[in-house]
């Protein structure tokens, strides 16, 4: 009995020490640590950014997969400009999903959560805590179908599996032609490459699955990426516990010497998507050790109490800002 007890007690300083080693490596980050975050974070300031909604034609891919013909939607994102927007300076920009159920508006609209975004990003910005950062929230839903065909009218939306071709194609030139980045309004393969350390994409819930998308098939032109809530969904992109395809583009002659500037998780220990999250991270670990390190260009970051909610959301956001684009 004293053996099992001197065992469990072993234990529990081996885990004391580990959350302890943890919290040093990112002390020194600045990271929200714990919910509910402090009203600092939010508090009013006297610059503001402004938001813009742009509209634009884009393919449905998946509609298209399976009607088996070209299907045109008219879609919108919206544009966050930090405060002070100059075009004649370029800009980092973040790319964000919204998960399922929402849709472009979630981030910035004050339809939905706008208002605690962009408090959050206009305090982060006038305090000097990150640089000014272009932000920008398209959706995976399919938009307003451009024609009548009842097909066309029968079939799903186009979902995470097939946006980073939307993203790709039709995104990416939407913004970066009219908005000043690093890419200078060139869209061609090799400035998007140049740039790609200029460039990031996170995402929540089923925004998360589509950010692993995105950066199995993009990670050509982005460095930085943020996985909030959830990576492991039947979504008929990643099926439970089957990595390969993906680690299978991590390692492909095309994306294996690219390197991940910074790759963020941020869960919460009552969420229910917390197993998958951390399956996916086991195998990062295992499968990827070369080319991440905990501390250095990868954080895992866990909420006491944390569900699967914005008010958790919003502080793993903060967190990403405070590491990208260093």
């Amino acid at each position: 009995m004293k053996k099992k007890t001197a065992l469990i007690l072993a234990v529990l300083l081996l885990l004391t020490c580990a959350e302890a080693a943890l919290a040093d490596v990112y002390k020194d980050a600045g990271f929200i640590k714990k919910i509910p975050m402090k009203p600092k974070y939010t508090e009013e300031v006297d610059q503001h950014g402004t938001v813009e909604k742009l509209t634009y034609t884009t393919h449905a891919y998946a509609l298209e997969e399976a009607a088996g013909k070209e299907i045109l939607v008219e879609k919108e994102l919206y544009v966050y400009l930090p405060y002070g927007y100059d075009p004649a300076n370029s800009y980092n920009v973040l790319y964000t999903m919204h998960g399922a159920g929402e849709d472009e508006r979630y981030w910035l609209s004050e339809e939905r959560m706008g208002k605690g975004t962009l408090a959050l990003l206009d305090r982060m910005f006038s305090r000097g805590e990150a640089e000014p950062t272009i932000i920008v929230t398209p959706t995976t839903n399919t938009g307003k179908l451009l024609s009548e065909d009842e097909t066309e009218q029968g079939l799903r939306g186009s979902g995470p599996k097939y946006f980073w071709k939307e993203l790709r194609n039709e995104v990416i030139p939407q913004v970066e032609t009219k908005y000043s980045t690093y890419a200078g309004g060139d869209m061609s393969p090799e400035s998007l490459a140049a740039s790609r350390e200029h460039r990031a994409f996170t995402g929540f819930s089923m925004g998360s699955v589509t950010t692993v998308n995105v950066m199995q098939h993009c990670l050509d032109i982005f460095a930085y990426f943020g996985n909030y809530s959830d990576v492991n969904v039947t979504a008929g992109i990643i099926p439970d516990g089957k990595f390969e395809e993906f680690f299978a583009a991590m390692e492909s002659d095309e994306f294996k010497d690219l390197p991940i500037k910074f790759w963020y998780h941020g869960e919460g220990s009552a969420d229910y998507a917390l197993e998958g999250h951390l399956q996916f991270c086991e195998a990062i670990k295992a499968r990827m050790a070369d080319r991440v390190t905990d501390g250095e260009n990868y954080a895992y970051v866990e909420f006491k109490g944390g569900t699967h909610a914005y008010n958790c959301w919003l502080p793993h956001l903060y967190n990403c800002l405070l590491v990208f684009f260093k």
